[in-house]
């Protein structure tokens, strides 16, 4: 899934973030052209992880990327995401059923293995991922008896045990001239399916709707510019044809606005340690939206440049 720029355009950074160091995004000529072929991105998911390997990731560790759509002729972005890679956690976790689901009897534990960075989506365009059912993650339900036998499903309604599902959460915490931007993530557990969390309230769609924290880390904004180009990130390009011998790509102005439409929505999450605290919160922000803040990253990615015939930015 990915995001036309039209659905993108309420991005913004929240006040009272500090701005990027102006260093990161020196220089405004083009991306180097012996860099160009190693970002172009064909059809499948292997693709990305490919391109990104091929600018020195292990396969291994998390980072994240922007990833643009092109046109037919390769000229123009029509849309883009961001999208993650590697490891999120090292081990499963381990959670108390009594203290994920509301009704959940004591005794049963939740067993998640956390998924890895490529199997959130970002439909919404920013660097918050889609809520992912528990259909789509490994896990099951034991008993908290020494050698944890398996809870049957058919057992779930009359102990409490409900679905669950999934977020994970990227922001912009560190950025550094020579290693880059570094992003902080929170991976996120609500009880609850997807569509049951989202029918609390509109709200649910912000970065910063809170959940509780099953893992946490750092991760890398990759590819790393091999030199200044404006922007401390090169994108990943999707083309649905083959560039040729004598590519037409978009200005490297339109790349750069493209991205930073996708990371100025740089946005942490509301984490809550407890069940009790988490309804808590979700009750007070349905029935008092206006309450609602959401939460401050401590740094945020400078806007696209305005036009000066228009006053607006330029897409």
């Amino acid at each position: 899934m990915f995001v036309a720029w039209t659905c993108c355009s309420g991005a913004r950074a929240a006040i009272g973030m500090a701005p990027m160091d102006k260093s990161l995004f020196s220089g405004d000529d083009g991306i180097a052209a012996g860099e160009m072929h190693k970002l172009e991105v064909r059809n499948g998911e292997e693709a990305v992880d490919n391109s990104l390997k091929a600018f020195g990731w292990n396969g291994k560790n998390a980072v994240g990327c922007v990833l643009l759509h092109l046109s037919a002729d390769n000229r123009t972005a029509t849309g883009g995401q961001f999208a993650a890679r590697g490891r999120l956690a090292r081990e499963e976790v381990k959670l108390e059923a009594a203290k994920v689901w509301k009704d959940a009897e004591a005794g049963p534990v939740l067993t998640v293995r956390v998924p890895g960075g490529g199997e959130f989506t970002f439909g919404e365009g920013g660097l918050c991922s889609d809520y992912m059912d528990s259909d789509k993650i490994d896990h099951c339900v034991t008993t908290a008896a020494r050698g944890g036998q398996p809870v049957l499903q058919d057992d779930f309604a009359a102990k409490g045990i409900g679905g669950f599902c999934l977020r994970l959460v990227c922001h912009i915490s560190k950025a550094a001239k020579k290693t880059g931007v570094t992003l902080s993530y929170t991976v996120l557990i609500f009880p609850g399916t997807a569509e049951e969390v989202q029918d609390v309230s509109d709200l649910t769609k912000s970065p910063s709707w809170p959940g509780m924290r099953v893992a946490e880390g750092e991760m890398a904004l990759l590819p790393h510019p091999a030199a200044p180009w404006g922007c401390p990130v090169l994108p990943l390009l999707r083309t649905t044809a083959a560039a040729g011998d004598e590519p037409a790509w978009p200005t490297a102005e339109e790349l750069r606005a493209r991205i930073s439409w996708i990371m100025a929505t740089s946005e942490p999450a509301e984490v809550c340690k407890t069940k009790k605290a988490l309804l808590g919160r979700w009750q007070k922000y349905a029935e008092n939206p206006d309450e609602f803040v959401a939460k401050k990253g401590p740094l945020s990615w400078p806007k696209p440049p305005q036009s000066r015939q228009t006053g607006r930015q330029k897409v």
